[in-house]
């Protein structure tokens, strides 16, 4: 979509048509505008004069050497560049964004009992790198190790007879084979809909 409208520099302007007058300087105005919306003036003299509404005088015709006033495309080519950058931008923020609120755990609890039935979780994991500037407390819940974290939740009352380790264990395994992250969100979520008594498999149903 081509831009509706381009930057005004009186100063500039004035600078460069004075030696036009002013009913060139109004042709040269219609012309710029024309140019901006087709990229180019015609070559046509009749139909370049109807455009300009007046005959278009050799003066005002060296303001568009090939038929085009190259301060103008200059401006056009600065708004092309800004519109990238920005859009540019906007994705990067867009990713960080997401990046910071998809961070899955990384429990050596998840590696181990993948291939031993029996939890026996490194006794120093890696903190995760969740981090928020806006909220102070939540900033300080999601710092703690993931082991600190899986501890509060066995001991949370709202999870009162749910198998902690055994669900992680289910929520990591169906996360590996429907190629999701194991956000602390997620498992949040995952044993709210988690059954009672223990050892009874959820009933979390994969997104359709």
């Amino acid at each position: 979509m081509k831009p509706p409208a381009f930057q005004f520099y009186p100063d500039d302007f004035i600078g460069g048509t004075c030696d036009l007058s002013a009913k060139e300087v109004g042709a040269y105005i219609r012309l710029i505008c024309y140019q901006w919306s087709k990229g180019k003036i015609p070559s046509d003299r009749n139909k370049l004069n109807r455009i300009a509404g007046t005959n278009v005088t050799l003066d005002v015709l060296q303001k568009f050497p090939d038929g085009m006033n190259k301060r103008l495309e200059n401006e056009r080519t600065k708004q092309e560049e800004y519109k990238i950058e920005k859009a540019k931008a906007g994705k990067a923020g867009a990713e960080k964004r997401w990046h910071n609120h998809s961070t899955p755990i990384v429990l050596p609890l998840a590696n181990t009992m993948a291939n031993d039935s029996s939890p026996s979780p490194s006794p120093s994991p890696s903190p995760l790198p969740i981090k928020s500037s806006t909220n102070s407390k939540k900033k300080v819940r999601n710092e703690i190790p993931d082991e600190e974290w899986m501890t509060q939740l066995k001991t949370n009352p709202d999870y009162t007879g749910i198998d902690i380790t055994a669900e992680f264990q289910r929520a990591h395994q169906w996360c590996q084979k429907h190629s999701r992250k194991n956000t602390r969100r997620f498992f949040q979520n995952w044993l709210s809909k988690s059954e009672r008594p223990l050892n009874i498999k959820p009933k979390f149903q994969p997104p359709s």
